[in-house]
């Protein structure tokens, strides 16, 4: 049992990460793919259709992160030309209406793009344990750009932008962050209890992401609801600047990246105490991004000043990776954010394009798959289903042990069970 465990631990331990464009370009054939399920299904719904949706999002998604890492330009110029054919043989007439997400409050594709981080996300947490998932991928040790790094900091940028619509009841801000911290607490004790791989250098030895998530829910919540867009961003800035010379002059980074004994509470959980200011920082970027795309008036175009953005942060991001330090997902550093924030943009900006393109050339259509709806509908419950079947599955078999084609099998399968059950949540509207 220690010997397997050490095994799987060695397995997604020690990496060095990829570059900013292979990330991007790991889950670029979603967006035409989504585009492609949407123009399909044209708002049908029931079993069959709901099937061809998944097939269409998950599998890409699924080939993308394992046996065609290396091709996902390709994959993504296949499914782009499938789009334009598919365009020009829909006839807009016979679009189905399908009231969803595509209105002022529920943007399409906000909506899109927290499903695909979620998507994401679950297919690459189980994914990473078997050989077909590229090491490139897999989460960084110290430095470097990792497709699993940003997908957990894009899910707390993603809470920052919808956090800005809601209403700031402090009760229900209390309630969400006790919630998340018992799920911490229950994850901390399944995984003792079970034995289960831990990468200590992820969190620390006690510390997990719902405790970042709850901590954030704690503190910074209450503040996105009552600042505005150039609020969030100076809050955020700020914190980045001060992070930086706290793990620069102030000799943090050294010190969290040594090799110190865990011997006290401080010392074996001060990747998380350390990393926090950062995660924070990605909270209130996502809540001055949440307040700036909410508040648009009118029906102001929303993809060209995204696209202005995006290239904004494109340019910090390559400052920040020259002239002052790569990415640390241990750390949270300036550069970190900016690659997540980065990544984010990338999407959302995608997205929109989509949304605008279809609204043009069909009236009425919605632009979110019904995987998408159905993810979106309960993103923590995906979450929560993701890591127990994540667990489920390493405990049933040794996935180090299982090649290709059966490895993406199961990931492909394991996938389309969650979003199916998603589905069912949805469509029965249990909350």
């Amino acid at each position: 049992m220690n010997s397997a465990r050490e095994s799987h631990e060695a397995f997604v331990s020690g990496h060095s990460g990829s570059s900013a464009p292979d990330l991007i370009l790991a889950v670029t054939p979603a967006f035409p793919a989504s585009a492609l399920a949407v123009l399909i299904i044209r708002g049908r719904a029931g079993w069959l259709w709901y099937f061809l949706d998944s097939f269409l999002i998950v599998v890409p998604l699924t080939l993308s992160f394992t046996v065609l890492a290396n091709y996902t330009l390709e994959l993504s110029t296949l499914f782009t030309i499938l789009v334009g054919v598919a365009i020009s043989l829909t006839k807009p007439e016979k679009i189905t209406v399908h009231n969803d997400a595509n209105n002022k409050k529920h943007l399409g594709c906000v909506t899109s793009l927290r499903s695909l981080l979620s998507l994401a996300t679950c297919i690459a947490i189980l994914g990473v344990d078997f050989h077909s998932f590229p090491r490139r991928f897999a989460k960084t040790e110290e430095y470097g750009y990792s497709l699993m790094d940003v997908g957990a900091a894009g899910f707390v940028v993603i809470n920052g932008i919808v956090e800005t619509k809601k209403r700031p009841y402090y009760r229900y801000i209390m309630r969400d962050g006790v919630i998340l911290s018992v799920l911490g607490v229950l994850r901390l004790v399944l995984v003792r209890a079970a034995n289960y791989q831990h990468h200590v250098t992820e969190y620390g030895v006690h510390a997990n992401f719902f405790f970042t998530l709850a901590f954030i829910k704690f503190t910074c919540s209450w503040w996105v609801c009552h600042l505005k867009c150039l609020g969030s961003a100076m809050v955020a800035l700020f914190l980045c600047l001060c992070h930086h010379l706290y793990l620069t002059v102030g000799n943090g980074g050294p010190w969290t990246l040594s090799d110190i004994p865990r011997d006290t509470l401080l010392l074996a959980n001060r990747e998380w105490l350390v990393s926090m200011p950062g995660y924070v920082a990605l909270y209130f970027l996502g809540a001055s991004l949440g307040a700036f795309v909410f508040n648009r008036s009118g029906n102001t175009k929303l993809t060209r000043p995204l696209i202005v953005i995006t290239l904004l942060c494109g340019g910090c991001l390559a400052g920040l990776h020259h002239y002052v330090d790569l990415p640390s997902r241990r750390l949270g550093n300036p550069t970190f954010a900016g690659l997540v924030i980065f990544f984010v943009l990338v999407g959302l900006t995608s997205f929109s394009l989509i949304e605008e393109r279809l609204a043009e050339v069909f009236p009425g259509l919605s632009s979110v798959p019904h995987t998408f709806q159905a993810i979106n509908h309960q993103p923590l419950l995906f979450f929560l289903l993701s890591n127990v079947s994540t667990g489920l599955i390493n405990k049933s078999i040794n996935t180090l042990e299982v090649m290709y084609p059966w490895d993406v099998s199961i990931i492909a399968v394991y996938a389309t069970l969650l979003v199916s059950v998603m589905y069912f949540i949805f469509i029965t509207n249990i909350r």
